[in-house]
């Protein structure tokens, strides 16, 4: 019989697997086969069989695979999947290297490791065995700390990274703000910043929902790559405070061209 420590001590292990799994560049095998078909015959079933996407801007999608970051507005726990199947399906199947990797809240996707619920127990199994071959990066977001930003940073320099600004779903519908981990990673890695609206994910499978809907329709807007040089060029502050500041400028003037992309809120 192990003990609770030692089931801690291997989920941190697998935390850890999880996250290196992400951070190299991709390795094709059995696993990543069936989690990557899995996925590809899920997202064409979801996403234009039972409802329908509508994409502007494809023209947009870079042919880079290293240091481009998508900047998404995040109303549903599967925007990602959703822009990736429009962004980047087939053409993923044929060269692997361009599978994003996402930025992915670990108890929503690996589950709480100190929680004992059936419930986390099973999240744990698929981050091991699914979500880490589909290139997801278990990350903390109630740290609430910059340093683990730098490990994005080096994730982002090597790769296609998908994350949402605001670092969480909106639950109004509404697009909110910006945080400064996003500002850092941006302004340390100097990224191709290409900002994504989506519209109509809260309909398929928005906050509280648990089985999406059928016949909605998602609007798909990718915008061009951001000139943010008249940022990027300031000098990084000594004080802490207006380093932060910074970061945040940053954050919100991408999550400001994102609002700007399709029809304007009333």
């Amino acid at each position: 019989m192990t003990s609770r420590t030692d089931d801690i001590e291997d989920l941190t292990a697998d935390d850890e697997a999880a996250r290196l799994g992400a951070s190299r560049k991709v390795r094709v095998g059995v696993g990543f086969a069936a989690a990557l078909g899995t996925v590809a015959v899920s997202s064409v079933v979801l996403f234009r069989l039972m409802n329908r996407m509508h994409v502007h801007g494809s023209e947009n999608i870079p042919v880079e695979h290293e240091n481009v970051l998508y900047c998404l507005n995040h109303s549903s726990l599967i925007d990602n999947f959703a822009f990736e199947s429009v962004a980047y399906l087939p053409k993923v199947l044929f060269q692997p290297k361009y599978l994003p990797v996402n930025l992915a809240d670990r108890k929503n996707f690996f589950g709480d490791p100190k929680s004992r619920r059936l419930k986390d127990r099973v999240l744990r199994l698929l981050g091991k065995y699914f979500f880490t071959h589909l290139r997801a990066y278990p990350v903390d977001r109630k740290r609430g700390d910059l340093e683990q930003v730098d490990e994005w940073v080096e994730l982002l320099r090597q790769n296609i990274v998908v994350v949402f600004p605001e670092g969480t779903r909106s639950r109004s519908g509404t697009i909110g703000t910006g945080k400064p981990g996003v500002g850092k990673m941006i302004y340390d890695a100097r990224p191709m910043v290409i900002p994504v609206r989506m519209m109509g994910m809260e309909n398929v499978l928005g906050v509280g929902r648990v089985i999406p809907r059928m016949f909605q329709t998602v609007q798909v807007y990718i915008g061009e790559p951001l000139d943010m040089s008249e940022l990027l060029d300031r000098p990084l502050p000594v004080e802490r405070g207006a380093e932060y500041d910074l970061y945040r400028a940053v954050a919100d003037r991408v999550v400001a061209e994102i609002r700007a992309l399709g029809p304007q809120e009333p």
